[in-house]
């Protein structure tokens, strides 16, 4: 066939924004054809029925082996936004982007005879990496990002098998779900290539490529359990790499879970986006705080093509080139190919990482801090409040069925069970997808994000009903009483219950709170504060640093007591609060419970603490650790740092005194020198309008409290926090040693026996008994994902003794 022609191609369908285009091949065509199709949108092929190839924007041409008479079907997006090249506010290319998202399919696809294959090998020697990033949810929703990943497969799929030379990683094991779900024939067909690791999965290494800061310590780890779990169980395989190009921000504790979970290698590009300050390093060694290690890259992008430009950018830093198409997937194209057959070779990002020699990397001790994107520890209120919930219920519902396990409840109970805890943490960790937890996705998407909360919690409190039939009941422990606030002759309130005393100002601020006959902590804390907060792009992901010249103190109304506590109302233009303060008997701490109708734009609500006294650092809890960060405001980095990250807790000291703030579900920080003192703040809510107009509006109950100290430890204050933010439960181990703590107790993904996770916390090595409540048959370590690891543990009686390290992690497999 020496010219082009076209096939028409017939409606079969239209459904659910996707129409069917169905035809014949006819006879007298060569077998191996170049099928063209233009589409703003996205379209799948498939002959026969089988996907083979796909369409968008960036691809349109695909090269297929087709029989004459084979049936061809066309299923094309009526709607959908390309691949990349995607906005970063609400304006005119938003506004064009939306306005072309639409079309009416083309009816006929383009025939004509395939060109000659390139080359089967590529010039040797500069690496080059094929992938497609593609957000598991961002300006599209999940439905939508499962059609763009079975777009992006099978595009990758039709190049691998046309040119043995090319490579292709893909990470997130969701995407590879959510493409098994749709098309098992499919992913049957991949497997084969995933198997010769020319579709490398070796990058798969957690479940999504999630935030780094806002999801516990344990759901981390669950996210490198949760793929592993899969690439085993389809792939036979282990990823290695943890890929995260585009995550706001890393932990410092991120290495110390990677090599408990055996992962040697981590990549991102994200710190190319910081605004004040440059990393130094493109390769380097990141070292946790107990020590643990693992390789790391920042490469410069993972988008484009492999232009000169960007070909001598990757030389200059001795990196990868990283091509293809992406945000919203596509990937590599058959041009890009050709372009990359006079610059290097395909090759897989965990071989590239094999050959960096470590000795000769610089160290790095710290977080991987983003200088950009501050605003996303505060968007979207609920649903990090929904996430926090339920990490804690799971872990909650996890020890229950641990119990269950360990009085030999019958194993198809505890089996069904775990089934449930699995869907339920998957659930989870689908949206801590770093454009979803974060607060930085459409609104289409926190709508599939309740529901999907709703379902999880619906299997926790299943599990909750079920287990509690089978274990025996204790007696339920009667709340403590309240402390009656006193109102004295100038309208201050004193609260005092023999640990700790407060006197608040009649608009809620505290003007004093001490341990009994301690010095005063603060000089004014407890003060709300609204911020007008305009970022200059990226609405929902920003705040810009001049946020605080402008500031509103809310109208507080008259202050009541009421059932043992002080409530303070406020309002503010078209919101209103309700401030409930209260001290319980026998509590170390003030709780404060603020139930916000928020119903504002534009505008930050912070809560405000100045300290009476100065600290040069402030204590920040981190997934399963702490990060300490200067209160200097002096060189450009610490100025870059006025909006931190920090789960739990917040906690500052001096001398002989100190505080720490603990939170629930709140996660932006400040703290920083002030005349007087340490002003130590905290953001509550946020009211971006783009990429979600109406984000954060509506009802919010966020709940914090202030502890005085007299010599501040972290594991001191993780206890205060888990006593302030966790129901009581009768645990399965209890560990000798007050620095150790139990972080998780769970059944074992394959139902053998409980695994127990320790972790120390106050910087130094620790030897532990651990009470168990339940007659141990056996006990050994393993990591995270629940395989054995060296070293020993010795069951002695009712206890196991294990040794754990400095600020390190212990994970045990204990059966009954």
């Amino acid at each position: 066939m020496a010219a082009s022609r076209r096939l028409a191609l017939t409606v079969e369908s239209e459904s659910g924004g996707i129409v069917r285009l169905r035809g014949v091949i006819p006879t007298g065509l060569q077998e191996v054809l170049k099928i063209s199709y233009p589409t703003r949108t996205g379209a799948l092929l498939r002959i026969n029925g089988a996907a083979l190839a796909a369409f968008d924007r960036e691809h349109g041409d695909a090269v297929c082996s087709i029989a004459p008479d084979s049936h061809v079907t066309l299923e094309v997006e009526e709607r959908s936004l390309p691949t990349s090249g995607l906005p970063s506010g609400n304006g005119l290319q938003w506004w064009l982007l939306n306005l072309f998202a639409s079309q009416r399919p083309a009816r006929a696809i383009g025939l004509c005879a395939a060109p000659d294959p390139l080359p089967g090998t590529a010039t040797p020697g500069y690496p080059l990496f094929g992938h497609a990033h593609l957000d598991v949810a961002w300006l599209w929703t999940y439905a939508e990002a499962q059609r763009k990943a079975q777009r992006t497969f099978a595009i990758a799929a039709n190049l691998l098998r046309e040119y043995r030379a090319f490579v292709f990683s893909q990470s997130q094991p969701q995407l590879y779900e959510f493409v098994r779900s749709a098309d098992p024939q499919f992913f049957e067909r991949l497997r084969p290539l995933v198997q010769e690791g020319r579709f490398d999965a070796s990058i798969a290494a957690l479940w999504v490529e999630p935030d780094c800061n806002l999801p516990s310590g344990e759901s981390l780890l669950r996210q490198m359990l949760h793929a592993h779990q899969f690439t085993r169980e389809h792939f036979n395989q282990a990823p290695q790499v943890a890929w995260l190009p585009d995550s706001f921000g890393f932990a410092n504790t991120l290495p110390t879970l990677l090599e408990h979970a055996g992962i040697p290698y981590f990549a991102t590009t994200k710190l190319q986006w910081n605004d004040t300050t440059r990393f130094p390093n493109p390769q380097f060694r990141w070292r946790g705080p107990d020590g643990s290690e693992v390789l790391a890259a920042l490469l410069d992008s993972y988008d484009g093509a492999p232009t000169p430009a960007r070909v001598a950018r990757a030389k200059a830093r001795n990196e990868p080139v990283v091509a293809g198409y992406g945000d919203g997937g596509g990937g590599v194209t058959e041009a890009m190919i050709a372009d990359a057959q006079s610059v290097g070779t395909w090759t897989r990002p965990v071989d590239w990482f094999a050959t960096l020699d470590r000795d000769k990397l610089p160290v790095h001790r710290d977080e991987l801090y983003l200088e950009y994107h501050r605003g996303v520890y505060t968007s979207h209120h609920d649903a990090k409040s929904r996430n926090a919930a339920l990490e804690r219920d799971l872990l909650a519902v996890e020890e229950t069925v641990a119990w269950c396990m360990a009085i030999k409840t019958p194993r198809e109970l505890t089996s069904s069970w775990n089934q449930m805890l699995h869907e339920a943490w998957t659930i989870v960790l689908r949206n801590q997808f770093h454009d979803v937890l974060p607060g930085t996705s459409i609104g289409g998407v926190y709508e599939d994000v309740h529901r999907e909360y709703d379902r999880a919690q619906r299997l926790v409190d299943r599990i909750r009903t079920s287990t509690r039939a089978v274990l025996p009941r204790g007696r339920a422990r009667p709340p403590a009483p309240l402390c009656q606030p006193v109102q004295d002759a100038n309208g201050n309130f004193a609260l005092a219950n023999g640990l700790i005393e407060a006197r608040v100002h009649p608009d809620g601020t505290l003007e004093h709170l001490a341990l009994s006959a301690r010095a005063n902590v603060v000089s004014e804390a407890n003060a709300l504060r609204l911020y007008e907060d305009r970022p200059r792009k990226w609405e929902a992901w920003n705040i810009d640093s001049g946020y605080s010249k402008t500031a509103w103190r809310p109208q507080p109304g008259p202050p009541s007591i009421k059932d043992g506590a002080l409530i303070v109302p406020f309002t503010w233009k078209r919101s209103s609060f309700s401030m409930r303060i209260h001290l319980l008997e026998g509590e170390p701490f003030l709780r404060v419970a603020l139930h916000c109708d928020w119903r504002e734009r534009h505008t930050l609500l912070r809560v405000e603490n100045l300290l009476s006294f100065a600290a040069p650092e402030v204590r920040y809890g981190t997934p399963h650790g702490t990060v300490a960060r200067s209160t200097a405001n002096e060189t450009p980095a610490e100025q870059a740092q006025f909006e931190v990250p920090g789960q739990r807790f917040a906690a500052a000291s001096a001398g002989s005194g100190g505080l720490a703030i603990l939170a629930r579900d709140t996660y932006g920080w400040s703290g920083k020198v002030a005349d007087k003192g340490l002003r130590l703040g905290h953001s509550l809510l946020r009211a971006p309008m783009w990429p979600q107009r109406d984000a954060d509006v509506g009802e919010h109950r966020i709940e914090y409290a202030f502890v005085p100290l007299t010599k501040f430890s972290v594991s001191e204050v993780e206890a205060l926090w888990e006593r302030f933010a966790l129901e009581p439960r009768v645990r399965l181990f209890r560990p000798s040693h007050p620095a150790v703590i139990v972080v998780a107790c769970k059944p074992a993904c394959d139902g053998d026996g409980v695994v127990m996770r320790l972790r120390e916390c106050d910087g130094a090595p620790a030897q532990v008994h651990l009470q168990c409540g339940a007659r141990m048959r056996s006990a050994g370590l393993v990591d995270a994902l629940e395989r054995p690891a060296a070293g020993a543990c010795e069951i002695s009686g009712e206890s196991v003794r294990v040794e754990i390290p400095s600020l390190g992690l212990r994970s045990l497999r204990v059966r009954f």
